[in-house]
């Protein structure tokens, strides 16, 4: 056969094994997990920040990147204006993680979370999370909150006052919506994956060595800054094999993820490869992208394989008949239909001729108009027996299923049933149902936001590759580089940039700026982890601000920033320490990197500072 017929095959195998309600149910999942796991969480942590180390940044810290440098400085460095919006922030998250409003409240979140988010990137060091606002402006554009939220309860409640009791989807908008965010997954990772396999056919960045440094340098930078550092699982002591196969693995994955992410067989085995990749880099180097492993819940079909999985396990669809001319029924059996993920219910207006109704002819219609009834292979049930049987049917319900069967819980729930069903009403429906489709032909704001997010994240991190390379094989003073920097808005932006690589070749040493508490007797000690910890709140950070220092030219402003760094993590040195202190001494020292021979190969003193100057009294 030929074999582009089957790549077309593959392609087309997430239409054909899926329809347009369970597709829009991955995407409500998605949202749901995304937000509750990843965002909101991370959108506490941002109102800490405001909270507790922001108000301690010296104004030398403040390095603003992309449109930041074009807002007043007094108006990004406002603590309170920080703090309320962030708030905001997280109220607009939680809401559009209920789906109050879905498509306002998330819109309004992205833009606010533009802003708010992107505040700690401005103290010379960018944190990647530029993911969280791309899915948050695709979750608000696409239809995210159709199913799994409020909007889709008072939805259902007004399609079954017209009719209709299964959910109205848009039609091919949710998978679009997610083929979006796996192609930005793939973009994500495709530069760094190539940045890789440069430096692997260069300079070796496979082999055993290298790898075996770059996990001692990272090793090295959590030791000067984190609080109670101890070393990671030594994965540096695996044979020299393991770890080329390691590193290799990692360039495939990272480079070949985009080529394959859009067939549906490969998907699960990108996920769970890409799963054990962040795992690994968590275990082994500390590195956690948590709300980046969260967003992984998007390359699964959940909805289809929780049909397979019902299918292998012998459970076919419950057959539910209700009165399709009782409003309060129509309106159950819509709500029921809006949380049925793995289509477990199959609803039958019981006064009709259904071929599926007249099945069961001994359920008269004088049954219907007093009862639900469901029926399957084995038996049937009525009244509030249906209802606990559809609990028991909906993964959703399972909680509740037992507890509905309990014997107290189970007299009280069908006096209340019988007391609602008998003083019903029936109602004539009298408009025609809502059309199955919603979306209108032609081009949808999916399709556009989808293409203007791969086209931003493509085009800068890009542009910043192709500046690396240029810097790297040009001539020096070459003017290549740095108008291809000037094109992607000077490096680094946000929301849109060149992911980090981590395709560097350590050496065997690693320069760094310390700070030494000079006491009475001659001693020193570092400046603690802790006070670092307090005052930046972040490893890599702190390391940048550090570097950012001693890649300082001018003698006075070296010192100046030297100063005003000592005099930020001063404020969080024990008093003990403090009160003890004749003053701080600064280094430029060299490190050997070796976690069993981590000595200081040279130093240079270049500033001391009195505990007057750094604290007055």
């Amino acid at each position: 056969m030929n074999p582009l017929r089957h790549v077309n095959r593959w392609f087309k195998a997430d239409e054909l094994l899926n329809h347009d309600r369970g597709w829009t149910y991955n995407l409500a999942i998605f949202r749901v997990v995304f937000l509750g796991v990843g965002v909101l969480p991370f959108a506490w942590d941002v109102i800490e920040w405001t909270d507790q180390v922001m108000p301690g940044l010296p104004k030398d810290a403040w390095v603003p990147i992309s449109f930041y440098r074009y807002l007043p400085f007094d108006f990004i460095s406002n603590v309170a204006l920080a703090h309320w919006l962030s708030v905001a922030n997280f109220a607009l998250l939680g809401l559009g993680l209920l789906g109050v409003r879905t498509r306002w409240t998330l819109g309004a979140a992205a833009i606010l979370s533009l802003y708010v988010f992107g505040l700690p990137q401005n103290q010379g060091k960018v944190d990647h999370y530029h993911h969280i606002i791309w899915f948050l402006t695709l979750l608000a554009i696409g239809p995210s909150g159709r199913l799994l939220s409020m909007d889709s309860l008072a939805q259902a409640v007004r399609s079954a006052d017209r009719g209709r009791v299964d959910p109205i989807v848009p039609r091919s908008d949710a998978l679009g919506t997610l083929r979006c965010a796996w192609i930005l997954l793939g973009l994500l990772y495709l530069i760094p994956g190539l940045a890789k396999l440069e430096k692997a056919i260069t300079a070796g960045w496979a082999s055993a060595d290298n790898l075996r440094a770059v996990l001692w340098l990272k090793w090295f930078e959590i030791y000067l800054y984190e609080p109670g550092f101890q070393l990671p699982l030594r994965i540096d002591l695996v044979p020299p094999p393991m770890l080329v196969l390691a590193g290799l693995g990692v360039i495939l994955l990272e480079a070949g993820f985009i080529a394959l992410v859009l067939f549906r067989p490969a998907r699960p085995l990108l996920a769970l490869s890409g799963l054990a990749f962040h795992i690994g880099n968590g275990l082994f180097l500390h590195i956690w992208f948590t709300d980046l492993m969260v967003a992984y819940v998007c390359l699964f079909d959940w909805t289809s394989m929780g049909r397979t999985l019902s299918k292998r396990l012998g459970r076919a669809p419950l057959l539910v008949l209700y009165d399709g001319g009782c409003r309060l029924c129509r309106r159950a059996m819509a709500l029921l239909r809006s949380i049925d993920l793995f289509d477990d219910l199959e609803p039958v207006v019981g006064m009709s001729n259904d071929p599926r109704r007249l099945r069961y002819p001994h359920i008269t219609d004088e049954m219907l108009a007093h009862d639900l009834f469901v029926v399957d292979s084995a038996n049937e049930a009525g009244g509030y027996d249906a209802y606990r049987r559809i609990a028991a049917h909906i993964p959703f319900l399972w909680p509740i299923a037992p507890l509905m069967g309990w014997s107290p819980i189970a007299r009280v729930g069908s006096r209340i049933y019988r007391r609602i069903a008998d003083s019903r009403a029936c109602s004539l429906v009298d408009r025609q149902p809502a059309p199955a489709a919603t979306r209108a032909p032609g081009p949808h704001a999916v399709r556009w936001l989808c293409i203007l997010l791969v086209l931003f994240q493509a085009g800068i991190s890009g542009l910043l590759f192709s500046s690396y390379l240029a810097r790297r094989y040009l001539p020096k003073g070459h003017k290549i580089p740095e108008a291809l920097l000037a094109f992607s808005w000077r490096e680094p932006v946000w929301p849109f940039d060149l992911y980090p690589t981590f395709s560097d070749t350590p050496g065997e040493f690693t320069d760094v700026w310390e700070a030494r508490v000079a006491l009475p007797d001659g001693r020193e000690v570092g400046i603690s982890r802790s006070a670092y910890a307090a005052a930046f709140g972040h490893t890599t950070k702190c390391l940048e601000i550090t570097h950012g220092i001693m890649r300082e030219r001018d003698p006075a402003r070296q010192r100046s920033r030297s100063l005003d760094l000592v005099r930020t993590l001063w404020r969080h040195e024990p008093p003990e320490v403090r009160q003890a202190a004749t003053g701080v001494k600064i280094y430029h020292a060299t490190y050997r990197i070796n976690p069993t021979d981590r000595a200081v190969v040279v130093q240079n003193l270049i500033h001391t500072f009195p505990v007057d100057l750094i604290s007055p009294r």
